[in-house]
């Protein structure tokens, strides 16, 4: 151990290039490990959480929903020998208190079981009872322990203090732990009410809104579980085949669900990724080190001649590799925990960040690589240096030896690997750089660069009933109208940014109705009359709402371009009926319109392309959007002070919340993709730094191995030009063949990636020939150094070495 850390001292150049390339390599693996440790491996704080799991389901048009609220009593009842069910419902609503401005905290409403099933003990406090969860004894609220510090202060008397929830005096009864685990599994929510699910409510079986956790009951396997849930689900199907065709039950663990859909893929994809920059990094130590070896076959030799074991050869190797490894990795270490931190403010909750932290696992992981590249790339290079020719090796004297085929076409292969990985590297980074842009810049159906957004929620007694909501819009509209600057202003369910939050199915009235699961699902977004002016979505056909679309007055919508042609193939869709699955008899609106097809920009876009509109004055919401077109896209940013000023001038207990030009919307729905996007082209960058190093030392030994060589050919009259033609041939072969190994690899991430997120699209041939073109300039350069070294080679000097 002594003498291999002397030998790297001896050598500072060497041991300083190798620590920092492994430093790098390990150290983004390292990080991106972190990434993945927090958000999926790290076992969540529940009691028993191996035992807790997400029960969802899956209806025809509809996969992978949420179970309906009447969905939910069934299965609760149906499975209460199994496992316990409890549920959990996203609400918005508004807390006002003494002396503190309105706030709409992320919020839900929970069964009165929810803290119960998950093993969660408030801190503070108590959780819900069963009599709670009832209408009209639902006045208590449980706050995460984030909440309590930010809003409240950390007051010691939060239990039994009275806020003011939608209006109506409710008391905080306990405060989560700091530890809770909620942020991961369902989110940062703020605070909780009891469920209390209303009449209305408990008949819907359409509209999927719960999430559903349960815990299996003791002796209760998962197999068992999943069995007697697929019964279940057969037993709905019996009882109400209309609203459940197609229905299936899915369980996962609910340690599955802190990382799921697009959030997974990507995380994954950077893992393997990231391990392509180790494996660039360890393509150069291995360079390093079997140059190092081959430097030392003389020294070899002459132990070998004493008598030394082969063993005794490829130890002092072995252990400076071991030593280089281990330095490496904790140096990686620290690299990982500044990137750590760096991507936990970028790709967690900017309000409740995730920690990246390094743990026992993250270390494990670090000496676990550390050691894998030491033993990978340190052997090969150590078993050649025993395997050196006594004989052969003496004789070279002071020259040394320039290795055998074998060592040369092994670091071949190093270099082409290395500029393999480069290009994938470089081609994966120019893919999400293009589709992070189609995305952003290519949303159709809607204009958004003028337009200003922000949500409103009017649940308290002020507005319980359609005549005040409208009232206040109406109102609202007027003022915003008045302001300077302002084109239209409108208000909607959601704004198009986003899917419309309710999915119904829809059949045409008239026509025989399709088999149960057959009908048409689309998005269904309530929109005021002003709206599709304000938003920019063109209609192509009949009108839009306006003024006497009244809540009495007949029920009118607007479909999208898709519907209209998937419905009404060659015909006009104006003045025909649609119903609603599940709607009162002989219930139907007339189509009076169709719009053009909004794209939200997601990476894996909804397979319910639908879309109808209804008018907001037949259907008031409580919890809107509304939507503020600009005149000039000057003025955006001075708009967004007068429009809270002229929401508070109606109500100075309403806040507007989540107030932003729309495309800044966009730009922070897609800032993880920008974070992703800014690691790859780290990760590209660092791959092709490393690869130009490793062709640059390769060519560069290869002009001092055949120095003797060079100045011969010089000597017989070869020129400057033949010279360079031979180095750099040799060079950009070896590029050119990992770039056309490369391509294979890139085309098979472009399919990847456009399998798991078409929104991105495929690759196309530019990235591809940008990547390349990158590729070859950079070998070009890392191998014209060496050489323009090679010719000024002096020949007499060069034969007089020989």
């Amino acid at each position: 151990m002594n003498h291999a850390f002397r030998s790297l001292l001896r050598t500072p150049g060497f041991t300083l290039i190798a620590i920092l390339t492994l430093a790098l390599g390990i150290g983004m693996n390292t990080a991106m490990f972190s990434m993945l440790n927090a958000f999926l491996l790290r076992p969540l704080v529940y009691p028993h959480a191996e035992r807790l799991f997400r029960l969802d389901r899956s209806v025809a048009k509809q996969p992978f929903s949420d179970p309906t609220p009447a969905q939910f009593d069934d299965l609760a009842a149906a499975s209460s020998g199994i496992a316990d069910l409890a549920a959990l419902r996203y609400w918005g609503f508004t807390l006002t208190g003494p002396d503190q401005p309105a706030d709409m905290p992320f919020a839900a409403r929970a069964t009165a079981n929810y803290f119960d099933v998950l093993g969660v003990k408030p801190e503070l406090g108590r959780s819900f009872l069963p009599d709670e969860d009832a209408p009209g004894k639902c006045n208590v609220l449980v706050i995460s322990h984030r909440y309590w510090e930010t809003r409240f202060g950390s007051s010691p008397d939060i239990i039994g203090r009275i806020v003011r929830l939608d209006g109506i005096p409710t008391e905080i009864i306990g405060v989560l732990p700091a530890n809770d685990d909620a942020s991961r599994i369902t989110g940062s929510i703020s605070i909780y009410r009891p469920m209390a699910v209303t009449d209305g409510e408990r008949l819907n079986r359409i509209e999927g809104n719960e999430t559903v956790i349960g815990r299996y009951r003791d002796g209760v396997e998962p197999d068992q579980a999943a069995a007697q849930f697929d019964t279940i689900a057969r037993r709905l199907v019996a009882d109400h085949p209309a609203e459940n065709a197609g229905l299936a039950l899915r369980i996962r663990t609910l340690q599955s669900t802190t990382l799921t859909g697009v959030g997974r893929t990507l995380t994954f994809l950077l893992l393997g990724l990231s391990g392509f920059v180790l494996l660039i990094a360890c393509g150069n130590l291995g360079n390093l080190l079997l140059a190092r070896a081959i430097s030392r076959a003389r020294e070899s030799s002459i132990r070998a001649a004493l008598g030394a074991t082969r063993a005794q050869l490829i130890k002092p190797l072995a252990v400076e590799c071991l030593l280089l490894a281990i330095t490496g990795g904790l140096a990686a270490i620290f690299l990982a925990m500044w990137t750590g931190d760096w991507l936990s403010r970028r790709l967690s909750d900017p309000s409740n960040p995730t920690p990246f932290s390094i743990d026992g696992r993250v270390l494990a992981f670090t000496f676990a690589i550390s050691v894998v590249t030491a033993l990978l790339f340190g052997v090969a290079p150590a078993w050649w240096a025993a395997r050196a020719r006594i004989n052969e090796s003496l004789k070279s004297g002071s020259r040394g030896t320039t290795g055998s085929r074998t060592q040369h076409r092994y670091r071949q292969l190093l270099i082409v690997t290395q500029f393999a990985l480069a290009l994938i590297l470089l081609a994966g980074a120019g893919l999400f750089i293009r589709g992070l842009d189609r995305l952003v810049h290519t949303v159709s159906g809607w204009q958004s660069s003028t337009l200003i957004t922000g949500s409103l929620n009017l649940a308290s007694a002020r507005y319980n009933t359609a005549e005040p909501i409208l009232a206040f819009h109406r109102e609202l509209r007027e003022r915003l109208l008045a302001l300077p600057g302002v084109a239209n202003a409108s208000v909607s369910f959601m704004e198009p940014l986003f899917n419309a939050p309710s999915q119904r199915s829809y059949f045409v009235a008239g026509r025989e109705p399709p088999k149960p699961g057959h009908e048409a699902v689309a998005f269904t977004n309530g929109v005021s009359a002003s709206y599709f002016d304000t938003v920019g979505t063109h209609l192509l056909r009949g009108r839009a709402f306006n003024q006497t679309d009244t809540p009495t007055s007949p029920r009118v919508v607007v479909i999208n371009e898709t519907m209209a042609r998937a419905l009404f193939p060659g015909e006009n869709p104006i003045g025909r009926r649609l119903a609603v699955v599940g709607a009162a008899s002989g219930a139907t609106a007339e189509i009076d319109g169709v719009a053009e097809d909004v794209h939200s920009p997601d990476l894996r876009p909804s397979p319910i392309v639908f879309q109808v509109y209804i008018p907001f004055a037949q259907e008031t919401w409580q919890y809107v959007t509304i939507a503020v077109r600009a005149a000039d896209p000057a003025k955006v940013p001075a708009l967004l002070e007068p429009i809270r000023r002229a929401v508070a001038s109606l109500d100075p207990d309403q806040p507007v919340t989540n107030l932003r030009p729309a495309a800044e919307r966009i730009q922070l729905n897609n800032s993880f993709l920008q974070t992703i996007n800014q690691l790859l082209a780290l990760f590209a960058g660092l791959g092709l730094l490393l690869a130009a190093l490793g062709i640059y030392g390769v060519t560069m030994r290869l002009v001092a191995q055949r120095s003797a060589e060079i100045g011969l050919r010089m000597a017989l009259g070869a020129q400057v030009r033949d010279i360079l033609k031979l180095i750099l041939g040799g060079g950009l072969r070896l590029t050119l063949t990992g770039a056309c190994v490369g391509l294979a690899g890139a085309v098979f991430l472009s399919r990847y990636v456009a399998s798991e997120m078409p929104g991105f699209g495929r690759m196309g041939i530019l990235p591809v020939a940008v990547a390349a073109a990158l590729l070859m300039g950079v070998a070009l350069i890392a191998c014209l150094l060496p050489a323009r070294r090679a010719t000024r080679v002096d020949p007499v000097v060069a034969l007089r070495a020989e």
